[in-house]
């Protein structure tokens, strides 16, 4: 299983993925079932694209015994992950073929949140794979800085 909350451009501006930029705010593979990664990708068009990102451990469980709270802060120049309040994430450099920082990310993306089966990360399911699963989310929300609470 391969459950994610993640963002892709709305409008691919700057070109195919994933020159136009991929949000990961929370990855997870089923092999890794304490951990979750967080990853911006960018760079050129596929294949000339790159990734960075790093990873979350909890120090004892893993994450299907419990609700987490996972966040992320996007400003003009900085992304930073957190899980349960805690930041163990940020990222102030990324680049883009052709274009000025802080593109890709200076443009409008959308929210996706999705339960995958298989592929190249997690692996294929096989006969130890349990099914039915599911991905239980207790809520999202999204604000927006406004330039009366101190955004640009």
């Amino acid at each position: 299983m391969w459950p994610a909350v993640w963002m892709l451009p709305t409008d691919n501006e700057y070109g195919g993925w994933a020159a136009s930029g991929e949000i990961d705010i929370m990855e997870l593979v089923g092999h890794e079932p304490a951990t979750i990664h967080g990853t911006l990708h960018y760079g050129g068009a596929w294949p000339h694209n790159t990734s960075s990102g790093s990873s979350f451990t909890l120090p004892s469980g893993d994450f299907s015994q419990d609700f987490h709270i996972f966040a992320l802060e996007w400003e003009p120049g900085e992304f930073r992950w957190y899980v349960d309040g805690f930041r163990y994430r940020t990222q102030t450099q990324w680049h883009i073929q052709g274009h000025d920082f802080p593109a890709p990310f200076d443009k409008r993306f959308h929210l996706l949140i999705n339960l995958a089966v298989g592929g190249n990360w997690p692996g294929n399911p096989d006969a130890t794979t349990e099914f039915p699963q599911e991905l239980v989310i207790d809520y999202v929300r999204v604000y927006q800085r406004t330039a009366e609470s101190g955004g640009e």
